[in-house]
């Protein structure tokens, strides 16, 4: 097994004041798992994403905000054609309590076609979030991104 892997990138500030433009939290995610039912489950985004922003920049405690969407991508980098996820995998977003704040709207993502879930009324987050990929397969990949608008 190669491992598990996850990558953050960060565009805007999801962890501050408040005081910002939407902001994105893109992981890009490997699973391991050769049995191919729990495939990934990763450390938390924010600590990711805090390294992303830069690792000498003052240590931010949560992700603060409103997530209005998110979307998932099958694929390296979300090409949609690279090591694609094994088809109905399912994506959840446990808080520090252990709540999924996606409350089950992101069960069987499609293993092809990017998927998008907006959120009528936007998900109030003020906590560290932990990304779980589980029936992806073995060394499949692929991208979430969580758009954050400010409270």
């Amino acid at each position: 097994m190669a491992g598990s892997a996850l990558v953050v990138t960060v565009n805007g500030n999801p962890f501050l004041d408040g005081q910002h433009d939407r902001a994105q939290i893109i992981c890009d995610w490997t699973s391991d798992d050769a049995a191919g039912s729990v495939a990934i489950a990763i450390a938390s985004t924010y600590a990711a994403a805090q390294m992303a922003i830069s690792p000498s920049y003052p240590q931010p405690k949560r992700i603060v905000g409103r997530i209005a969407m998110i979307e998932t991508i099958p694929g390296l980098l979300g090409d949609k054609t690279t090591t694609c996820p094994t088809d109905q995998y399912d994506v959840t977003l446990p808080d520090a309590y252990g709540y999924d704040v996606a409350d089950g709207t992101l069960a069987n993502r499609s293993g092809s076609v990017a998927e998008a879930v907006v959120y009528e009324e936007p998900l109030t987050i003020d906590s560290d979030l932990t990304l779980t990929i589980a029936s992806a397969g073995n060394s499949k990949t692929g991208r979430l991104i969580i758009y954050v608008d400010p409270l």
